[in-house]
């Protein structure tokens, strides 16, 4: 990193345009003018990070002490170098080194970056007056471009449209969080931290006992290996995502999972962490990265007119993050991950808004029907001025999903959208993880060149965007599902996974393996040309234990199959959803009884056979 400093008795400058599709927001043609500044000039190299910053921050304290200097402009500058870092990772970085001087004292003037500029200067006549530094980044340091103090004031929302200021001081204060426990742990977590925990998540426990997913040493860490019956429901959730994406009126489509990093477009959707990517070794091309790499490249070479306005798009994703070792946790945290993708290219903000409430709608209906139960909140982060924009908006939105919100407030953006809301399903242990969300992207239409036709025939920029994702990432859902079991247990319930998504519906248990077997086979025979999960359970033991393995593998229906169900033609069904521990009620049934309540169970969500044998005799054990 190279700064000019120059002592001014006149600084100005004139934004023309950008000049690349990476920079700040900025009104063309604006003019300002200082007197008696200091002027930082500043060129980032390859190689800078923040690992500077300390010094930058010493040297010019220093320096605006010894010449009485109380105002400080940082001017982007490429002129300094020839080895420039990517403008992609500089505005990045030049914003955080503003972010950085701020908080530490600095009264401090931000030059826009990215923007073709005109400026005069006159400077002092004095020998500190000009003065060139070099700084160089401290090698093995970690880059980490966002300022770490984004967020400077947070409200509460709750469903009747009251609104609140939150302090973390007083968070014990405030009847709202009082009465809503999980969302006081949220904001808890938010503004003070999570607490640690020595035991893991109970979902880990959980996805290994059912024999769904478990850790593959022979990968890399944070790379699952997925038993049959967690195929089936990974297979069950994208066909349900799938059906809802339709039903919204999107297209299905697929992207590669390799990406050029020499592309422009892919290099600025790498976005912050892009030291977490996986790149491939000797190539400029990395994996499939959660930002939309082939998304956006896509629509550009799509013809829109008004007519296919708004355009939706939905795929089903599959991403690479290479996080850190010790922060790869079960399913919560890994390092590839299935998610499924919304866009919506919106040609106005009154349709905009009509995506972004349904779609705010839906997911909180899955929130609740599939996904965390009653177990879960709504967060948002947004930039001061659309807060204040669209109240009116958020607050129809709280009292139509019945859900009190926490609002994370930002002076600028620093993302690409101006809000996003966040479904965070709360844990028994206290953490929360985000699962689904809904995002207001107001910069890659133009960012990204991304245009359609209008009514008068004028090809215009996508003012707006809709990012969304329904189940989060597959294995976020699961693993949410999987501590809403855990919920359920902690209450004295039975701990199931929804119906339609356990991987054995109904298990048949004949009180006797070889007299009871063959009128076993004909009931499963019968539910299984209905298209739901059966087992039977053929083994040579006793009942009890036939019972207890069922309930330990978290069956929802058992049938029970003896002389007296044989000689009645009647069944003995054990219907455990909603019961409590130890009281699953036992009620007799027909067949055509019993088909009657699966359907209804059922309610009309997708089917998947389960690749195993119906014979539980004959399946291994693969945990």
């Amino acid at each position: 990193m190279k700064i000019l400093l120059l002592d001014t008795e006149k600084f100005e400058f004139k934004a023309i345009e950008p000049e690349s599709s990476v920079y700040d927001e900025f009104e063309k043609g604006k003019s300002e003018s200082f007197r008696d500044v200091l002027v930082a000039f500043v060129t980032l190299e390859k190689g800078d990070d923040d690992s500077v910053f300390d010094n930058v921050l010493s040297d010019i304290s220093d320096y605006m002490s010894k010449i009485g200097r109380k105002d400080l402009i940082i001017y982007p500058y490429a002129h300094l170098s020839d080895e420039l870092l990517p403008s992609s990772q500089a505005i990045k970085l030049y914003n955080s080194l503003v972010d950085f001087l701020k908080k530490n004292g600095i009264n401090v003037i931000k030059a826009p970056f990215g923007w073709n500029k005109s400026y005069t200067v006159q400077i002092k006549g004095h020998p500190l007056a000009e003065s060139l530094r070099t700084y160089k980044a401290k090698k093995g340091k970690k880059v980490s471009f966002t300022p770490k103090e984004k967020f400077y004031k947070f409200f509460v929302i709750d469903s009747e449209g009251n609104e609140y200021e939150i302090f973390k001081e007083k968070l014990d204060e405030y009847d709202v969080l009082n009465k809503n426990p999980a969302l006081k742990r949220f904001v808890q977590n938010e503004l003070i931290g999570k607490e640690t925990h020595k035991e893991e998540p109970a979902h880990i426990k959980y996805m290994r006992k059912l024999e769904l997913v478990d850790y593959c040493p022979e990968s890399d860490i944070g790379h699952l290996k997925w038993f049959p019956k967690g195929v089936v429901i990974r297979d069950l959730i994208l066909d349900y995502a799938e059906q809802l994406a339709m039903e919204w009126g999107a297209i299905k489509m697929q992207n590669p999972l390799i990406y050029r990093t020499d592309v422009e477009a892919i290099a600025l959707l790498q976005g912050e962490f892009h030291e977490r990517d996986y790149k491939i070794e000797g190539e400029d091309m990395v994996l499939r990265f959660a930002s939309d790499p082939g998304a956006f490249p896509f629509v550009q070479k799509v013809s829109l007119s008004y007519r296919q306005m708004p355009f939706k798009v939905y795929e089903e994703a599959q991403c690479f993050r290479k996080e850190q070792s010790g922060e790869v946790v079960g399913l919560m945290r890994v390092r590839s991950f299935l998610m499924t993708d919304h866009h919506a290219f919106c040609q106005n903000e009154e349709i905009a808004k009509k995506e972004y409430y349904e779609l705010s709608k839906l997911f909180a209906k899955l929130m609740n029907d599939i996904i965390s139960g009653e177990h879960w909140v709504l967060g948002f982060e947004i930039v001061d001025e659309y807060y204040e924009k669209y109240k009116d908006f958020f607050k129809q939105i709280i009292k139509d999903i019945k859900k009190p919100a926490f609002f994370k407030l930002m002076n600028r953006m620093t993302h690409y959208y101006a809000f996003k809301n966040e479904f965070q399903a709360i844990f028994p242990d206290g953490n929360n993880l985000q699962i689904s969300t809904v995002q207001w992207d107001v910069k890659n239409g133009e960012r990204f060149n991304l245009t359609y036709m209008n009514e008068e025939g004028k090809k215009v920029f996508v003012p707006i965007i809709i990012h969304a994702s329904s189940f989060g990432s597959i294995e976020r859902a699961l693993a949410s599902m999987l501590e809403s079991a855990a919920w359920q247990e902690k209450e004295g319930n039975v701990p199931l996974l929804p119906f339609w998504l356990s991987p054995e519906q109904v298990r048949v248990l004949p009180v006797s393996s070889i007299e009871h077997l063959e009128y076993a086979k004909k009931i499963a025979n019968e539910i299984d040309k209905k298209g739901f999960r059966v087992s039977i359970d053929d083994r040579d033991i006793t009942l009890g234990k036939k019972v207890a393995e069922a309930k330990s593998d978290w069956v929802p229906i058992l049938v029970v199959v003896g002389a007296k169900e044989v000689q009645s033609g009647r069944l003995n069904v054990v219907n455990r959803i909603g019961a409590k521990i130890g009281k699953e009620p036992s009620v007799e049934m027909s067949i055509e009884d019993l088909l009657s309540l699966l359907d209804k169970l059922q309610a009309g969500m997708p089917k998947r056979k389960l690749s195993l044998s119906m014979y539980l005799s004959k399946r291994p054990k693969f945990i």
